[in-house]
């Protein structure tokens, strides 16, 4: 059986995840057992999250999506993240030494010039810029890049201008032996960091996902959502 190396990012996208209808593809087991055989493939949300929110934030965990608002009150932030993820035979849950693929679904429902939104897979559980190995995406407002860190942080630029309302899939293919990060968005390569200190390379113990929006200076109700996410990791 082939290793994931020897099928392409767009042959995964194709065959197993359909970002026109946003519903995995279920009648093409091939594609599955592939990737079932040469990695493991999960659904976060069934984890555990903490959540950690200030002023009016808020978080709502519903089947399908994580909900995270700042409320109105200016300064507030909705945070929520989970270390609770399991790859069996695994030292640590996340291992950046080997390559990772993590795909998930994320909207913007409202805008506002003063709000910043954030998906992260990183070694810590803050809101903010990425201070510690780990890889995401960062949405200021609506303007959508990617992010690395492993020694020094890096974003790159734009890959997606958001519409409120409208879910966008998100794939991050991480390879730390090249290195790069390379980000697409809805199937389409948007961006590649190929910048070393930017592409987390080293086995980090407690890493997890980070779902956090944050209003600032202004009053809006910055709202983000998260559904559909999976990861895959190489053994």
């Amino acid at each position: 059986m082939p290793g994931l190396k020897e099928f392409s990012v767009q042959e995964i996208l194709n065959r197993s995840f359909d970002p026109t209808n946003n519903w995995l593809r279920v009648n093409d087991a091939e594609a599955v057992r592939r990737i079932l055989l040469n990695g493991t493939l999960m659904a976060p949300l069934l984890a555990p999250w903490t959540i950690a929110v200030t002023g009016s934030g808020t978080f709502t965990a519903y089947p399908g999506y994580l909900y995270v608002t700042t409320g109105t009150t200016t300064g507030s932030t909705g945070r929520a993240y989970t270390t609770d993820l399991p790859f069996p035979g695994a030292t640590y849950p996340v291992d950046f030494s080997k390559r990772i693929l993590w795909g998930f679904l994320v909207q913007r429902v409202t805008s506002d010039t003063n709000v910043i939104a954030r998906i992260q897979l990183k070694a810590a559980t803050t809101e903010g810029a990425l201070a510690a190995r780990g890889l995401g995406i960062r949405m200021a407002n609506l303007t959508m890049t990617g992010e690395g860190y492993d020694s020094a942080g890096a974003f790159t630029g734009t890959i997606q201008t958001m519409t409120t309302g409208v879910s966008y899939s998100i794939l991050v293919d991480h390879e730390p032996a090249i290195p790069r990060i390379r980000f697409y968005v809805n199937g389409v390569l948007q961006a590649t960091q190929t910048t070393a200190t930017a592409v987390p390379g080293t086995i980090t113990p407690a890493a997890g996902i980070v779902v956090s929006v944050l209003n600032g200076a202004g009053t809006a109700n910055g709202i983000v959502t998260i559904s559909a996410p999976w990861i895959y990791q190489a053994f």
